[in-house]
């Protein structure tokens, strides 16, 4: 059997009552400074260091819906076209291969861009 060991605070080698979630410091009863989150943090520059990070991560999330989005309107774009064409070549130019290539390209843009929008709602960040 293993035997546990407590953990001591980096300071005042009292028993630690968790880690920073920032710089992974233990920390005691009077080391520990709310970070105005549910995490503990050892510092007012490891509060704010991990306030930017948390900060840079919904700016990604944000930048992600808006490129879903961007990508879901290129496709219904692009299938519309095909889509188009594909009638368009069926009247003016009656190669089966060409309607049928131009068809399901244009299928494949407009589920494309379905799979993109819902993607696009899926990832919209909750505050």
């Amino acid at each position: 059997m293993t035997q546990f060991q407590s953990m001591k605070c980096a300071e005042h080698q009292a028993e630690a009552i968790g880690i920073c979630a920032y710089c992974g410091r233990a920390l005691c009863a009077g080391c520990a400074k709310p970070a105005g989150t549910p995490r503990l943090v050892c510092s007012d520059g490891c509060a704010a260091a991990l306030l930017r990070n948390d900060q840079a991560i919904q700016l990604l999330l944000q930048k992600s819906v808006q490129n879903a989005r961007a990508s879901a309107f290129y496709c219904y774009l692009c299938g519309g076209l095909s889509l188009g064409a594909a009638v368009a070549a069926h009247f003016v130019l009656p190669l089966p291969f060409l309607v049928y290539f131009a068809a399901a390209s244009g299928v494949v843009f407009v589920l494309s861009g379905i799979w993109y929008g819902r993607t696009a709602k899926k990832q919209l960040p909750r505050n």
